[in-house]
């Protein structure tokens, strides 16, 4: 990424990382983003189990008519390794289709005549996001428009990919911090009270002193000395540092993540070829 485009993506990282992050908003954050960075006209949120070669995908936009290129895209992925959902692939950097595929063989290939072709979508490019749960999860970039996308979005996709990991994770984690403000037992291990406890998890949300003090009925003063003894409990000296150390301690209970019912589609992949 060029030294000219720090500030836009400090402008793109501000946002993503806002106050009232959560699953939905960082879908509609991502997307947002990414139609901007990437110049994109559709992203796509995709979780395959490897287990079940089940594959849902939620688009930003949707289009009701793209459905039978999702079957035919679930048909034929399995025989080329850019859309098998490998996380190895590219050694799981960012990638676009015509690192693997010139144009001429991806325009007659099935999956882009019974997939891409139907479903509108011109050229595609992808992100891998870490997962704990055992799916593989992608952020697909799709061109409807005919145009192609070029090595300088590759360059933004890798500078986006590590932030875009961190909020995806921070997230998810945002519900079970919220649950675990209710079990005293989560963080006693490291000495914190039921107090400290809800103060960390207002600490990750993005909450102010001001507006912790607000949402627990407390002095300012009385969360400034909650605030440094959560930071000395944890062992850290900043707010995003606690809230990655939240993270850890409960990472393993971390919910897998859900499309929305209202753009999502899954699809059957087919099994692997022999």
């Amino acid at each position: 990424m060029l030294s000219s485009e720090l500030p836009r993506l400090s402008a793109y990282l501000a946002a993503l990382f806002a106050p009232g992050l959560g699953p939905v908003t960082f879908r509609t954050r991502a997307a947002q983003i990414l139609r901007e960075a990437i110049d994109c006209h559709q992203v796509s949120f995709a979780i395959f189990d490897p287990r079940t070669r089940k594959l849902d995908i939620d688009f930003d936009p949707f289009f009701p008519e793209m459905a039978p290129g999702l079957e035919g895209f679930g048909r034929h992925m399995a025989k080329y390794p850019c859309f098998n959902f490998d996380p190895s692939v590219n050694g799981g950097k960012p990638f676009l289709r015509g690192d693997f595929l010139s144009d001429k063989e991806f325009f007659r290939a099935p999956v882009y005549l019974e997939g891409f072709k139907v479903a509108g979508i011109s050229d595609h490019a992808a992100i891998l996001l870490p997962s704990n749960d055992g799916t593989i999860f992608f952020l697909g970039l799709e061109k409807r428009d005919g145009s192609r996308f070029v090595p300088a979005h590759r360059d933004r996709m890798l500078a986006l990919q590590p932030h875009l990991a961190n909020a995806r994770l921070l997230a998810q984690s945002f519900t079970t911090l919220e649950e675990a403000a209710t079990d005293p037992g989560v963080f006693a291990r490291l000495g914190l009270s039921p107090r400290e406890s809800e103060t960390l998890c207002l600490i990750a949300a993005g909450k102010a002193n001001a507006e912790i003090a607000a949402i627990l009925g407390i002095s300012l003063p009385t969360v400034k000395g909650h605030v440094v003894s959560v930071f000395d409990k944890l062992g850290v000296d900043n707010r995003h540092a606690a809230t990655a150390r939240a993270q850890e301690l409960i990472r393993p209970k971390l919910p897998r993540a859900q499309p929305t019912s209202r753009r999502a589609s899954t699809v059957a992949a087919a099994p692997l070829p022999k």
